[in-house]
């Protein structure tokens, strides 16, 4: 990490500096001030919500396609290091718990099965992170997760796929596999488990023929998922660099290290851009591409201080 970019970083707004100290510095930084700022404060409103909030999912009709709404705002918190106990949030996940089925697994959008864990696994991976680790009803989540897994060693949507099923021996589904690993990543006992190897061997292969135009499962890799777009609510580098990332053994992969190439080749003096800028998020700086993003940057840059440690 270069000193000059990481002091950057410290002269953006509350919520970078949070995330700065906490996640790159490893230092314990100030919380009041993140809890009063305006945008935060915002966000913090909207998750409550009865329209786009958690408590409007039990209607099942918001989209983990859309940003702006319960999927992907607290995907951003829980980012920033925030937990449910700092932005009393507590009863809003109770309301993501009451959406769990008695065989464990979650009931989400309308045009989705309880089994298509793509969805539900964005929501739970935020929640692990908020403080939830090793709750039980989230356990039992995890482990609904694990018999599922195909014979590659990867996941799709439905229990066709699955073991002793019709398509069982079909390609996972790398939506799918990104957002799972995406949960398991946030588990020290996950991280190094090889079973996981199935999943992240796709994702890494997807890269490794993206001049091929593999297309898997409706899945391409063309400019789009090449951009640094955050939230990546779609199938995207920065969030599969990100997530793998988190397993040791990806690190030293040639594919991640050529994704990874690909997206220092964007640097400008080590700063990085949000491309394309995501409107309903324009109060913050991923939201808007005429400037540098710092929360852009100190993603780029959490995900090479991975790197670093893992060597």
């Amino acid at each position: 990490m270069k000193k000059e970019v990481i002091n950057w970083l410290l002269e953006g707004p509350t919520w970078i500096r949070y995330a700065t100290q906490l996640q790159l510095l490893n230092t314990k930084p100030d919380l009041p001030p993140v809890l009063r700022d305006d945008s935060i404060i915002r966000i913090v409103q909207r998750l409550k919500s009865n329209q786009v909030g958690i408590p409007a999912l039990r209607t099942r009709r918001i989209s983990c396609e859309q940003a702006a709404n319960a999927y992907w705002d607290l995907f951003f918190l829980a980012d920033i290091g925030l937990t449910a106990n700092d932005l009393k949030l507590k009863q809003e996940m109770e309301e993501i718990f009451n959406l769990q089925s008695p065989d464990g697994t979650f009931i989400t959008e309308a045009v989705m099965e309880p089994d298509y864990f793509c969805v539900s696994a964005i929501l739970l991976s935020s929640v692990a992170k908020m403080g939830y680790l090793d709750d039980p009803r989230l356990l039992n989540y995890i482990q609904v997760i694990l018999d599922s897994q195909s014979l590659n060693g990867g996941w799709h949507c439905g229990q066709d796929y699955t073991v002793g099923h019709a398509l069982q021996d079909q390609t996972s589904c790398p939506m799918d596999n990104l957002n799972v690993l995406m949960l398991l990543g946030q588990y020290e006992e996950y991280r190094k488990d090889l079973k996981m190897n199935g999943a992240i061997d796709l994702l890494l292969k997807h890269w490794e023929k993206k001049d091929e135009k593999w297309r898997v499962d409706g899945f391409g890799i063309g400019r789009r998922f090449k951009s640094l777009q955050y939230p990546a609510v779609k199938y995207g580098i920065l969030r599969v660099l990100d997530v793998l990332s988190l397993f040791p053994c990806t690190i030293e992969s040639p594919s991640f290290l050529s994704m990874l190439d690909s997206v220092h080749q964007k640097s400008s003096n080590g700063k990085y851009f949000a491309e394309p800028s995501v409107a309903s998020y324009a109060e913050f700086d991923f939201g808007q591409n005429k400037e540098p993003s710092r929360w852009i940057t100190f993603l780029v840059n959490r995900i090479e201080k991975r790197v670093t440690e893992c060597k």
